[in-house]
């Protein structure tokens, strides 16, 4: 006999994330869910040193309020997300106490989630997976054996995937999933902040690019990240090098705003400082100041060559930023963020000359900078707070109340 919502429904995670609160919130607000989240620390609460950041961080937003949530005991202990330090035996317990309909977990990389897996499988409830893992990235042919043999047996275990995107869905379905256990449920962000920022985006471009000698015609290029060799941040700064040696010179100036910190700060200044480059470095900038950061520029430059899929794309995306991304990032595809031709200019990791032929080009054909523009926020739209709501409330009802519910469109990837 199947059983009617109100769901009882349990996130285990890791810790409070920014990005991840809303939706916390947005779920808890669904009059057919009941939600408690299950934190395995309070690291993010009490304020933390990055170390790839090389910062100290203390979030400017509230992440507990709006929704129920619980730290497991051992919480007050574990004080980072290495996944080896996320032990908490206690979780079967909490999840005995709150007898959820379902648990939805984040991958399976650390032991509190194996931990999950096994009071679920043993109790004979619905596990629903989140992750954003896709086939993009560099791995040996050991990792790749492994995993051809270890997850479709391990998937089995899984009553549902909240696919994040269409390469994730490609990698499930390598892997074995049939595409009527997945249900699209994009990753979030404090979207009601960035619509906010979006109605007030002329304020707050004069007012960002006043406070940092930024004149109101300038071609403003944005990364934002940790400074990092993943990441690269060089490439940015070497594709600045070229615009900047090429431009024509009664052309508006061409600057380069750069939103974090980390290993490589001292490198980027150096760089910088040599040669001269028109580029801004703001260092870490809190939560509460990022959208204005998006405001104030034209593009977004997102070059990394490991990155699932970033909230950096959703972020520029839902002020109405076009991209300009790596091909190595998870986010490309034809029902994604980043959409090849209509919001998005893709290029190969790593192709400094690329870069800087993609930035010109919007730099020049301001029609085409506006189109991308507009077309970010439309794509945007589609894949917002209420679509990622959705496809818990879909999940949910194929695995406790019995739905048969339409499987998400299969993507062609880029």
């Amino acid at each position: 006999m199947t059983r009617p919502p109100p769901y009882r429904v349990a996130i285990i995670a890791s810790h409070p994330i920014q990005h991840f609160v809303p939706f916390y919130r947005a779920v808890a607000n669904e009059p057919g869910v009941d939600l408690h989240v299950f934190y395995m620390s309070d690291f993010s609460v009490r304020g933390y040193f990055d170390p790839l950041m090389k910062t100290r961080i203390s979030w400017e937003m509230d992440l507990l309020s709006g929704y129920q949530q619980t730290f497991l005991p051992e919480a007050k202990n574990i004080h980072n997300s290495k996944p080896s330090k996320l032990n908490n035996p206690s979780v079967g317990k909490e999840l005995a106490s709150f007898q959820p309909d379902a648990v939805i977990a984040y991958g399976y990389n650390n032991p509190t989630q194996w931990r999950a897996l096994y009071w679920c499988w043993r109790n004979s409830v619905p596990l629903l997976m989140i992750s954003d893992s896709e086939l993009i990235h560099w791995r040996s042919s050991l990792r790749k054996a492994a995993k051809a043999r270890l997850l479709p047996l391990l998937y089995r275990l899984y009553s549902a995937f909240l696919s994040t995107g269409d390469n994730n869905e490609a990698y499930l379905s390598a892997y074995g999933v049939p595409a009527e256990k997945m249900f699209r449920c994009p990753f979030t962000i404090d979207e009601g902040v960035y619509i906010g920022a979006r109605k007030n985006r002329d304020a707050l471009r004069r007012a960002f690019r006043a406070r940092h000698a930024i004149d109101p015609n300038d071609f403003v290029m944005l990364t934002v990240g940790k400074l990092t060799p993943g990441k690269r941040p060089m490439d940015a700064l070497q594709a600045t090098k070229l615009l900047t040696e090429g431009a024509k010179s009664d052309a508006r100036r061409i600057i380069l705003v750069i939103a974090g910190d980390g290993a490589l700060r001292d490198a980027a200044q150096e760089y910088i400082d040599s040669n001269n480059l028109p580029v801004r470095m703001l260092g870490f900038v809190n939560v509460d100041q990022l959208p204005a950061v998006y405001c104030g520029s034209d593009v977004l430059l997102h070059l990394s060559e490991v990155d699932a899929h970033p909230l950096a794309l959703s972020e520029a995306a839902c002020i109405g930023l076009p991209l300009i991304v790596s091909n190595k990032v998870g986010a490309i595809g034809t029902a994604d963020i980043a959409r090849p031709g209509e919001n998005a200019l893709v290029i190969p990791c790593g192709d400094v000359h690329a870069i800087a032929t993609a930035a010109r080009r919007l730099h020049e054909d301001v029609r085409l900078l506006s189109v991308m523009s507009e077309s970010s926020i439309q794509i945007y739209s589609g894949l917002d707070m209420r679509k990622s709501v959705e496809g818990v409330v879909q999940a949910l009802d194929y695995c406790i109340g019995g739905a048969v519910v339409s499987a998400p469109q299969q993507a062609s990837l880029p």
